[in-house]
């Protein structure tokens, strides 16, 4: 007697694969249509479970890449900002705003 099965294999990006299986119930050498149909839901949450893994992990990874990549540009600016302020105080514009003179009448 042979077993009834349903079987998905997930392809991942690295080549991997992997693979559900899940075996229906059997009653008299013959599948039921329910077992068949509670067996997919059972399989489709399994997958799901592990497709939404696989992008949480995905995701955490990118969001440190980017914090890394955020982190050494915003020191890319401030060094520009301390340029930029060197720059006013050579042109008599201060980081409170530019100097006034006031004349004398």
């Amino acid at each position: 007697m042979s077993q009834t099965a349903l079987e998905l294999t997930v392809q991942l990006k690295t080549g991997d694969s992997k693979q559900f299986t899940k075996s229906c119930d059997t009653n008299n050498t013959s599948v039921t249509l329910n077992s068949l149909r509670q067996n997919c839901f059972t399989l489709q949450k399994e997958v799901n479970d592990f497709l939404t893994t696989l992008v949480e992990e995905e995701r955490s990874v990118s969001n440190v890449n980017n914090e890394s990549k955020t982190n050494d540009s915003m020191e890319d600016d401030d060094d520009d900002d301390d340029d930029d302020e060197e720059d006013d105080e050579e042109d008599g514009v201060n980081s409170s705003g530019p100097k006034c003179k006031r004349l004398k009448q």
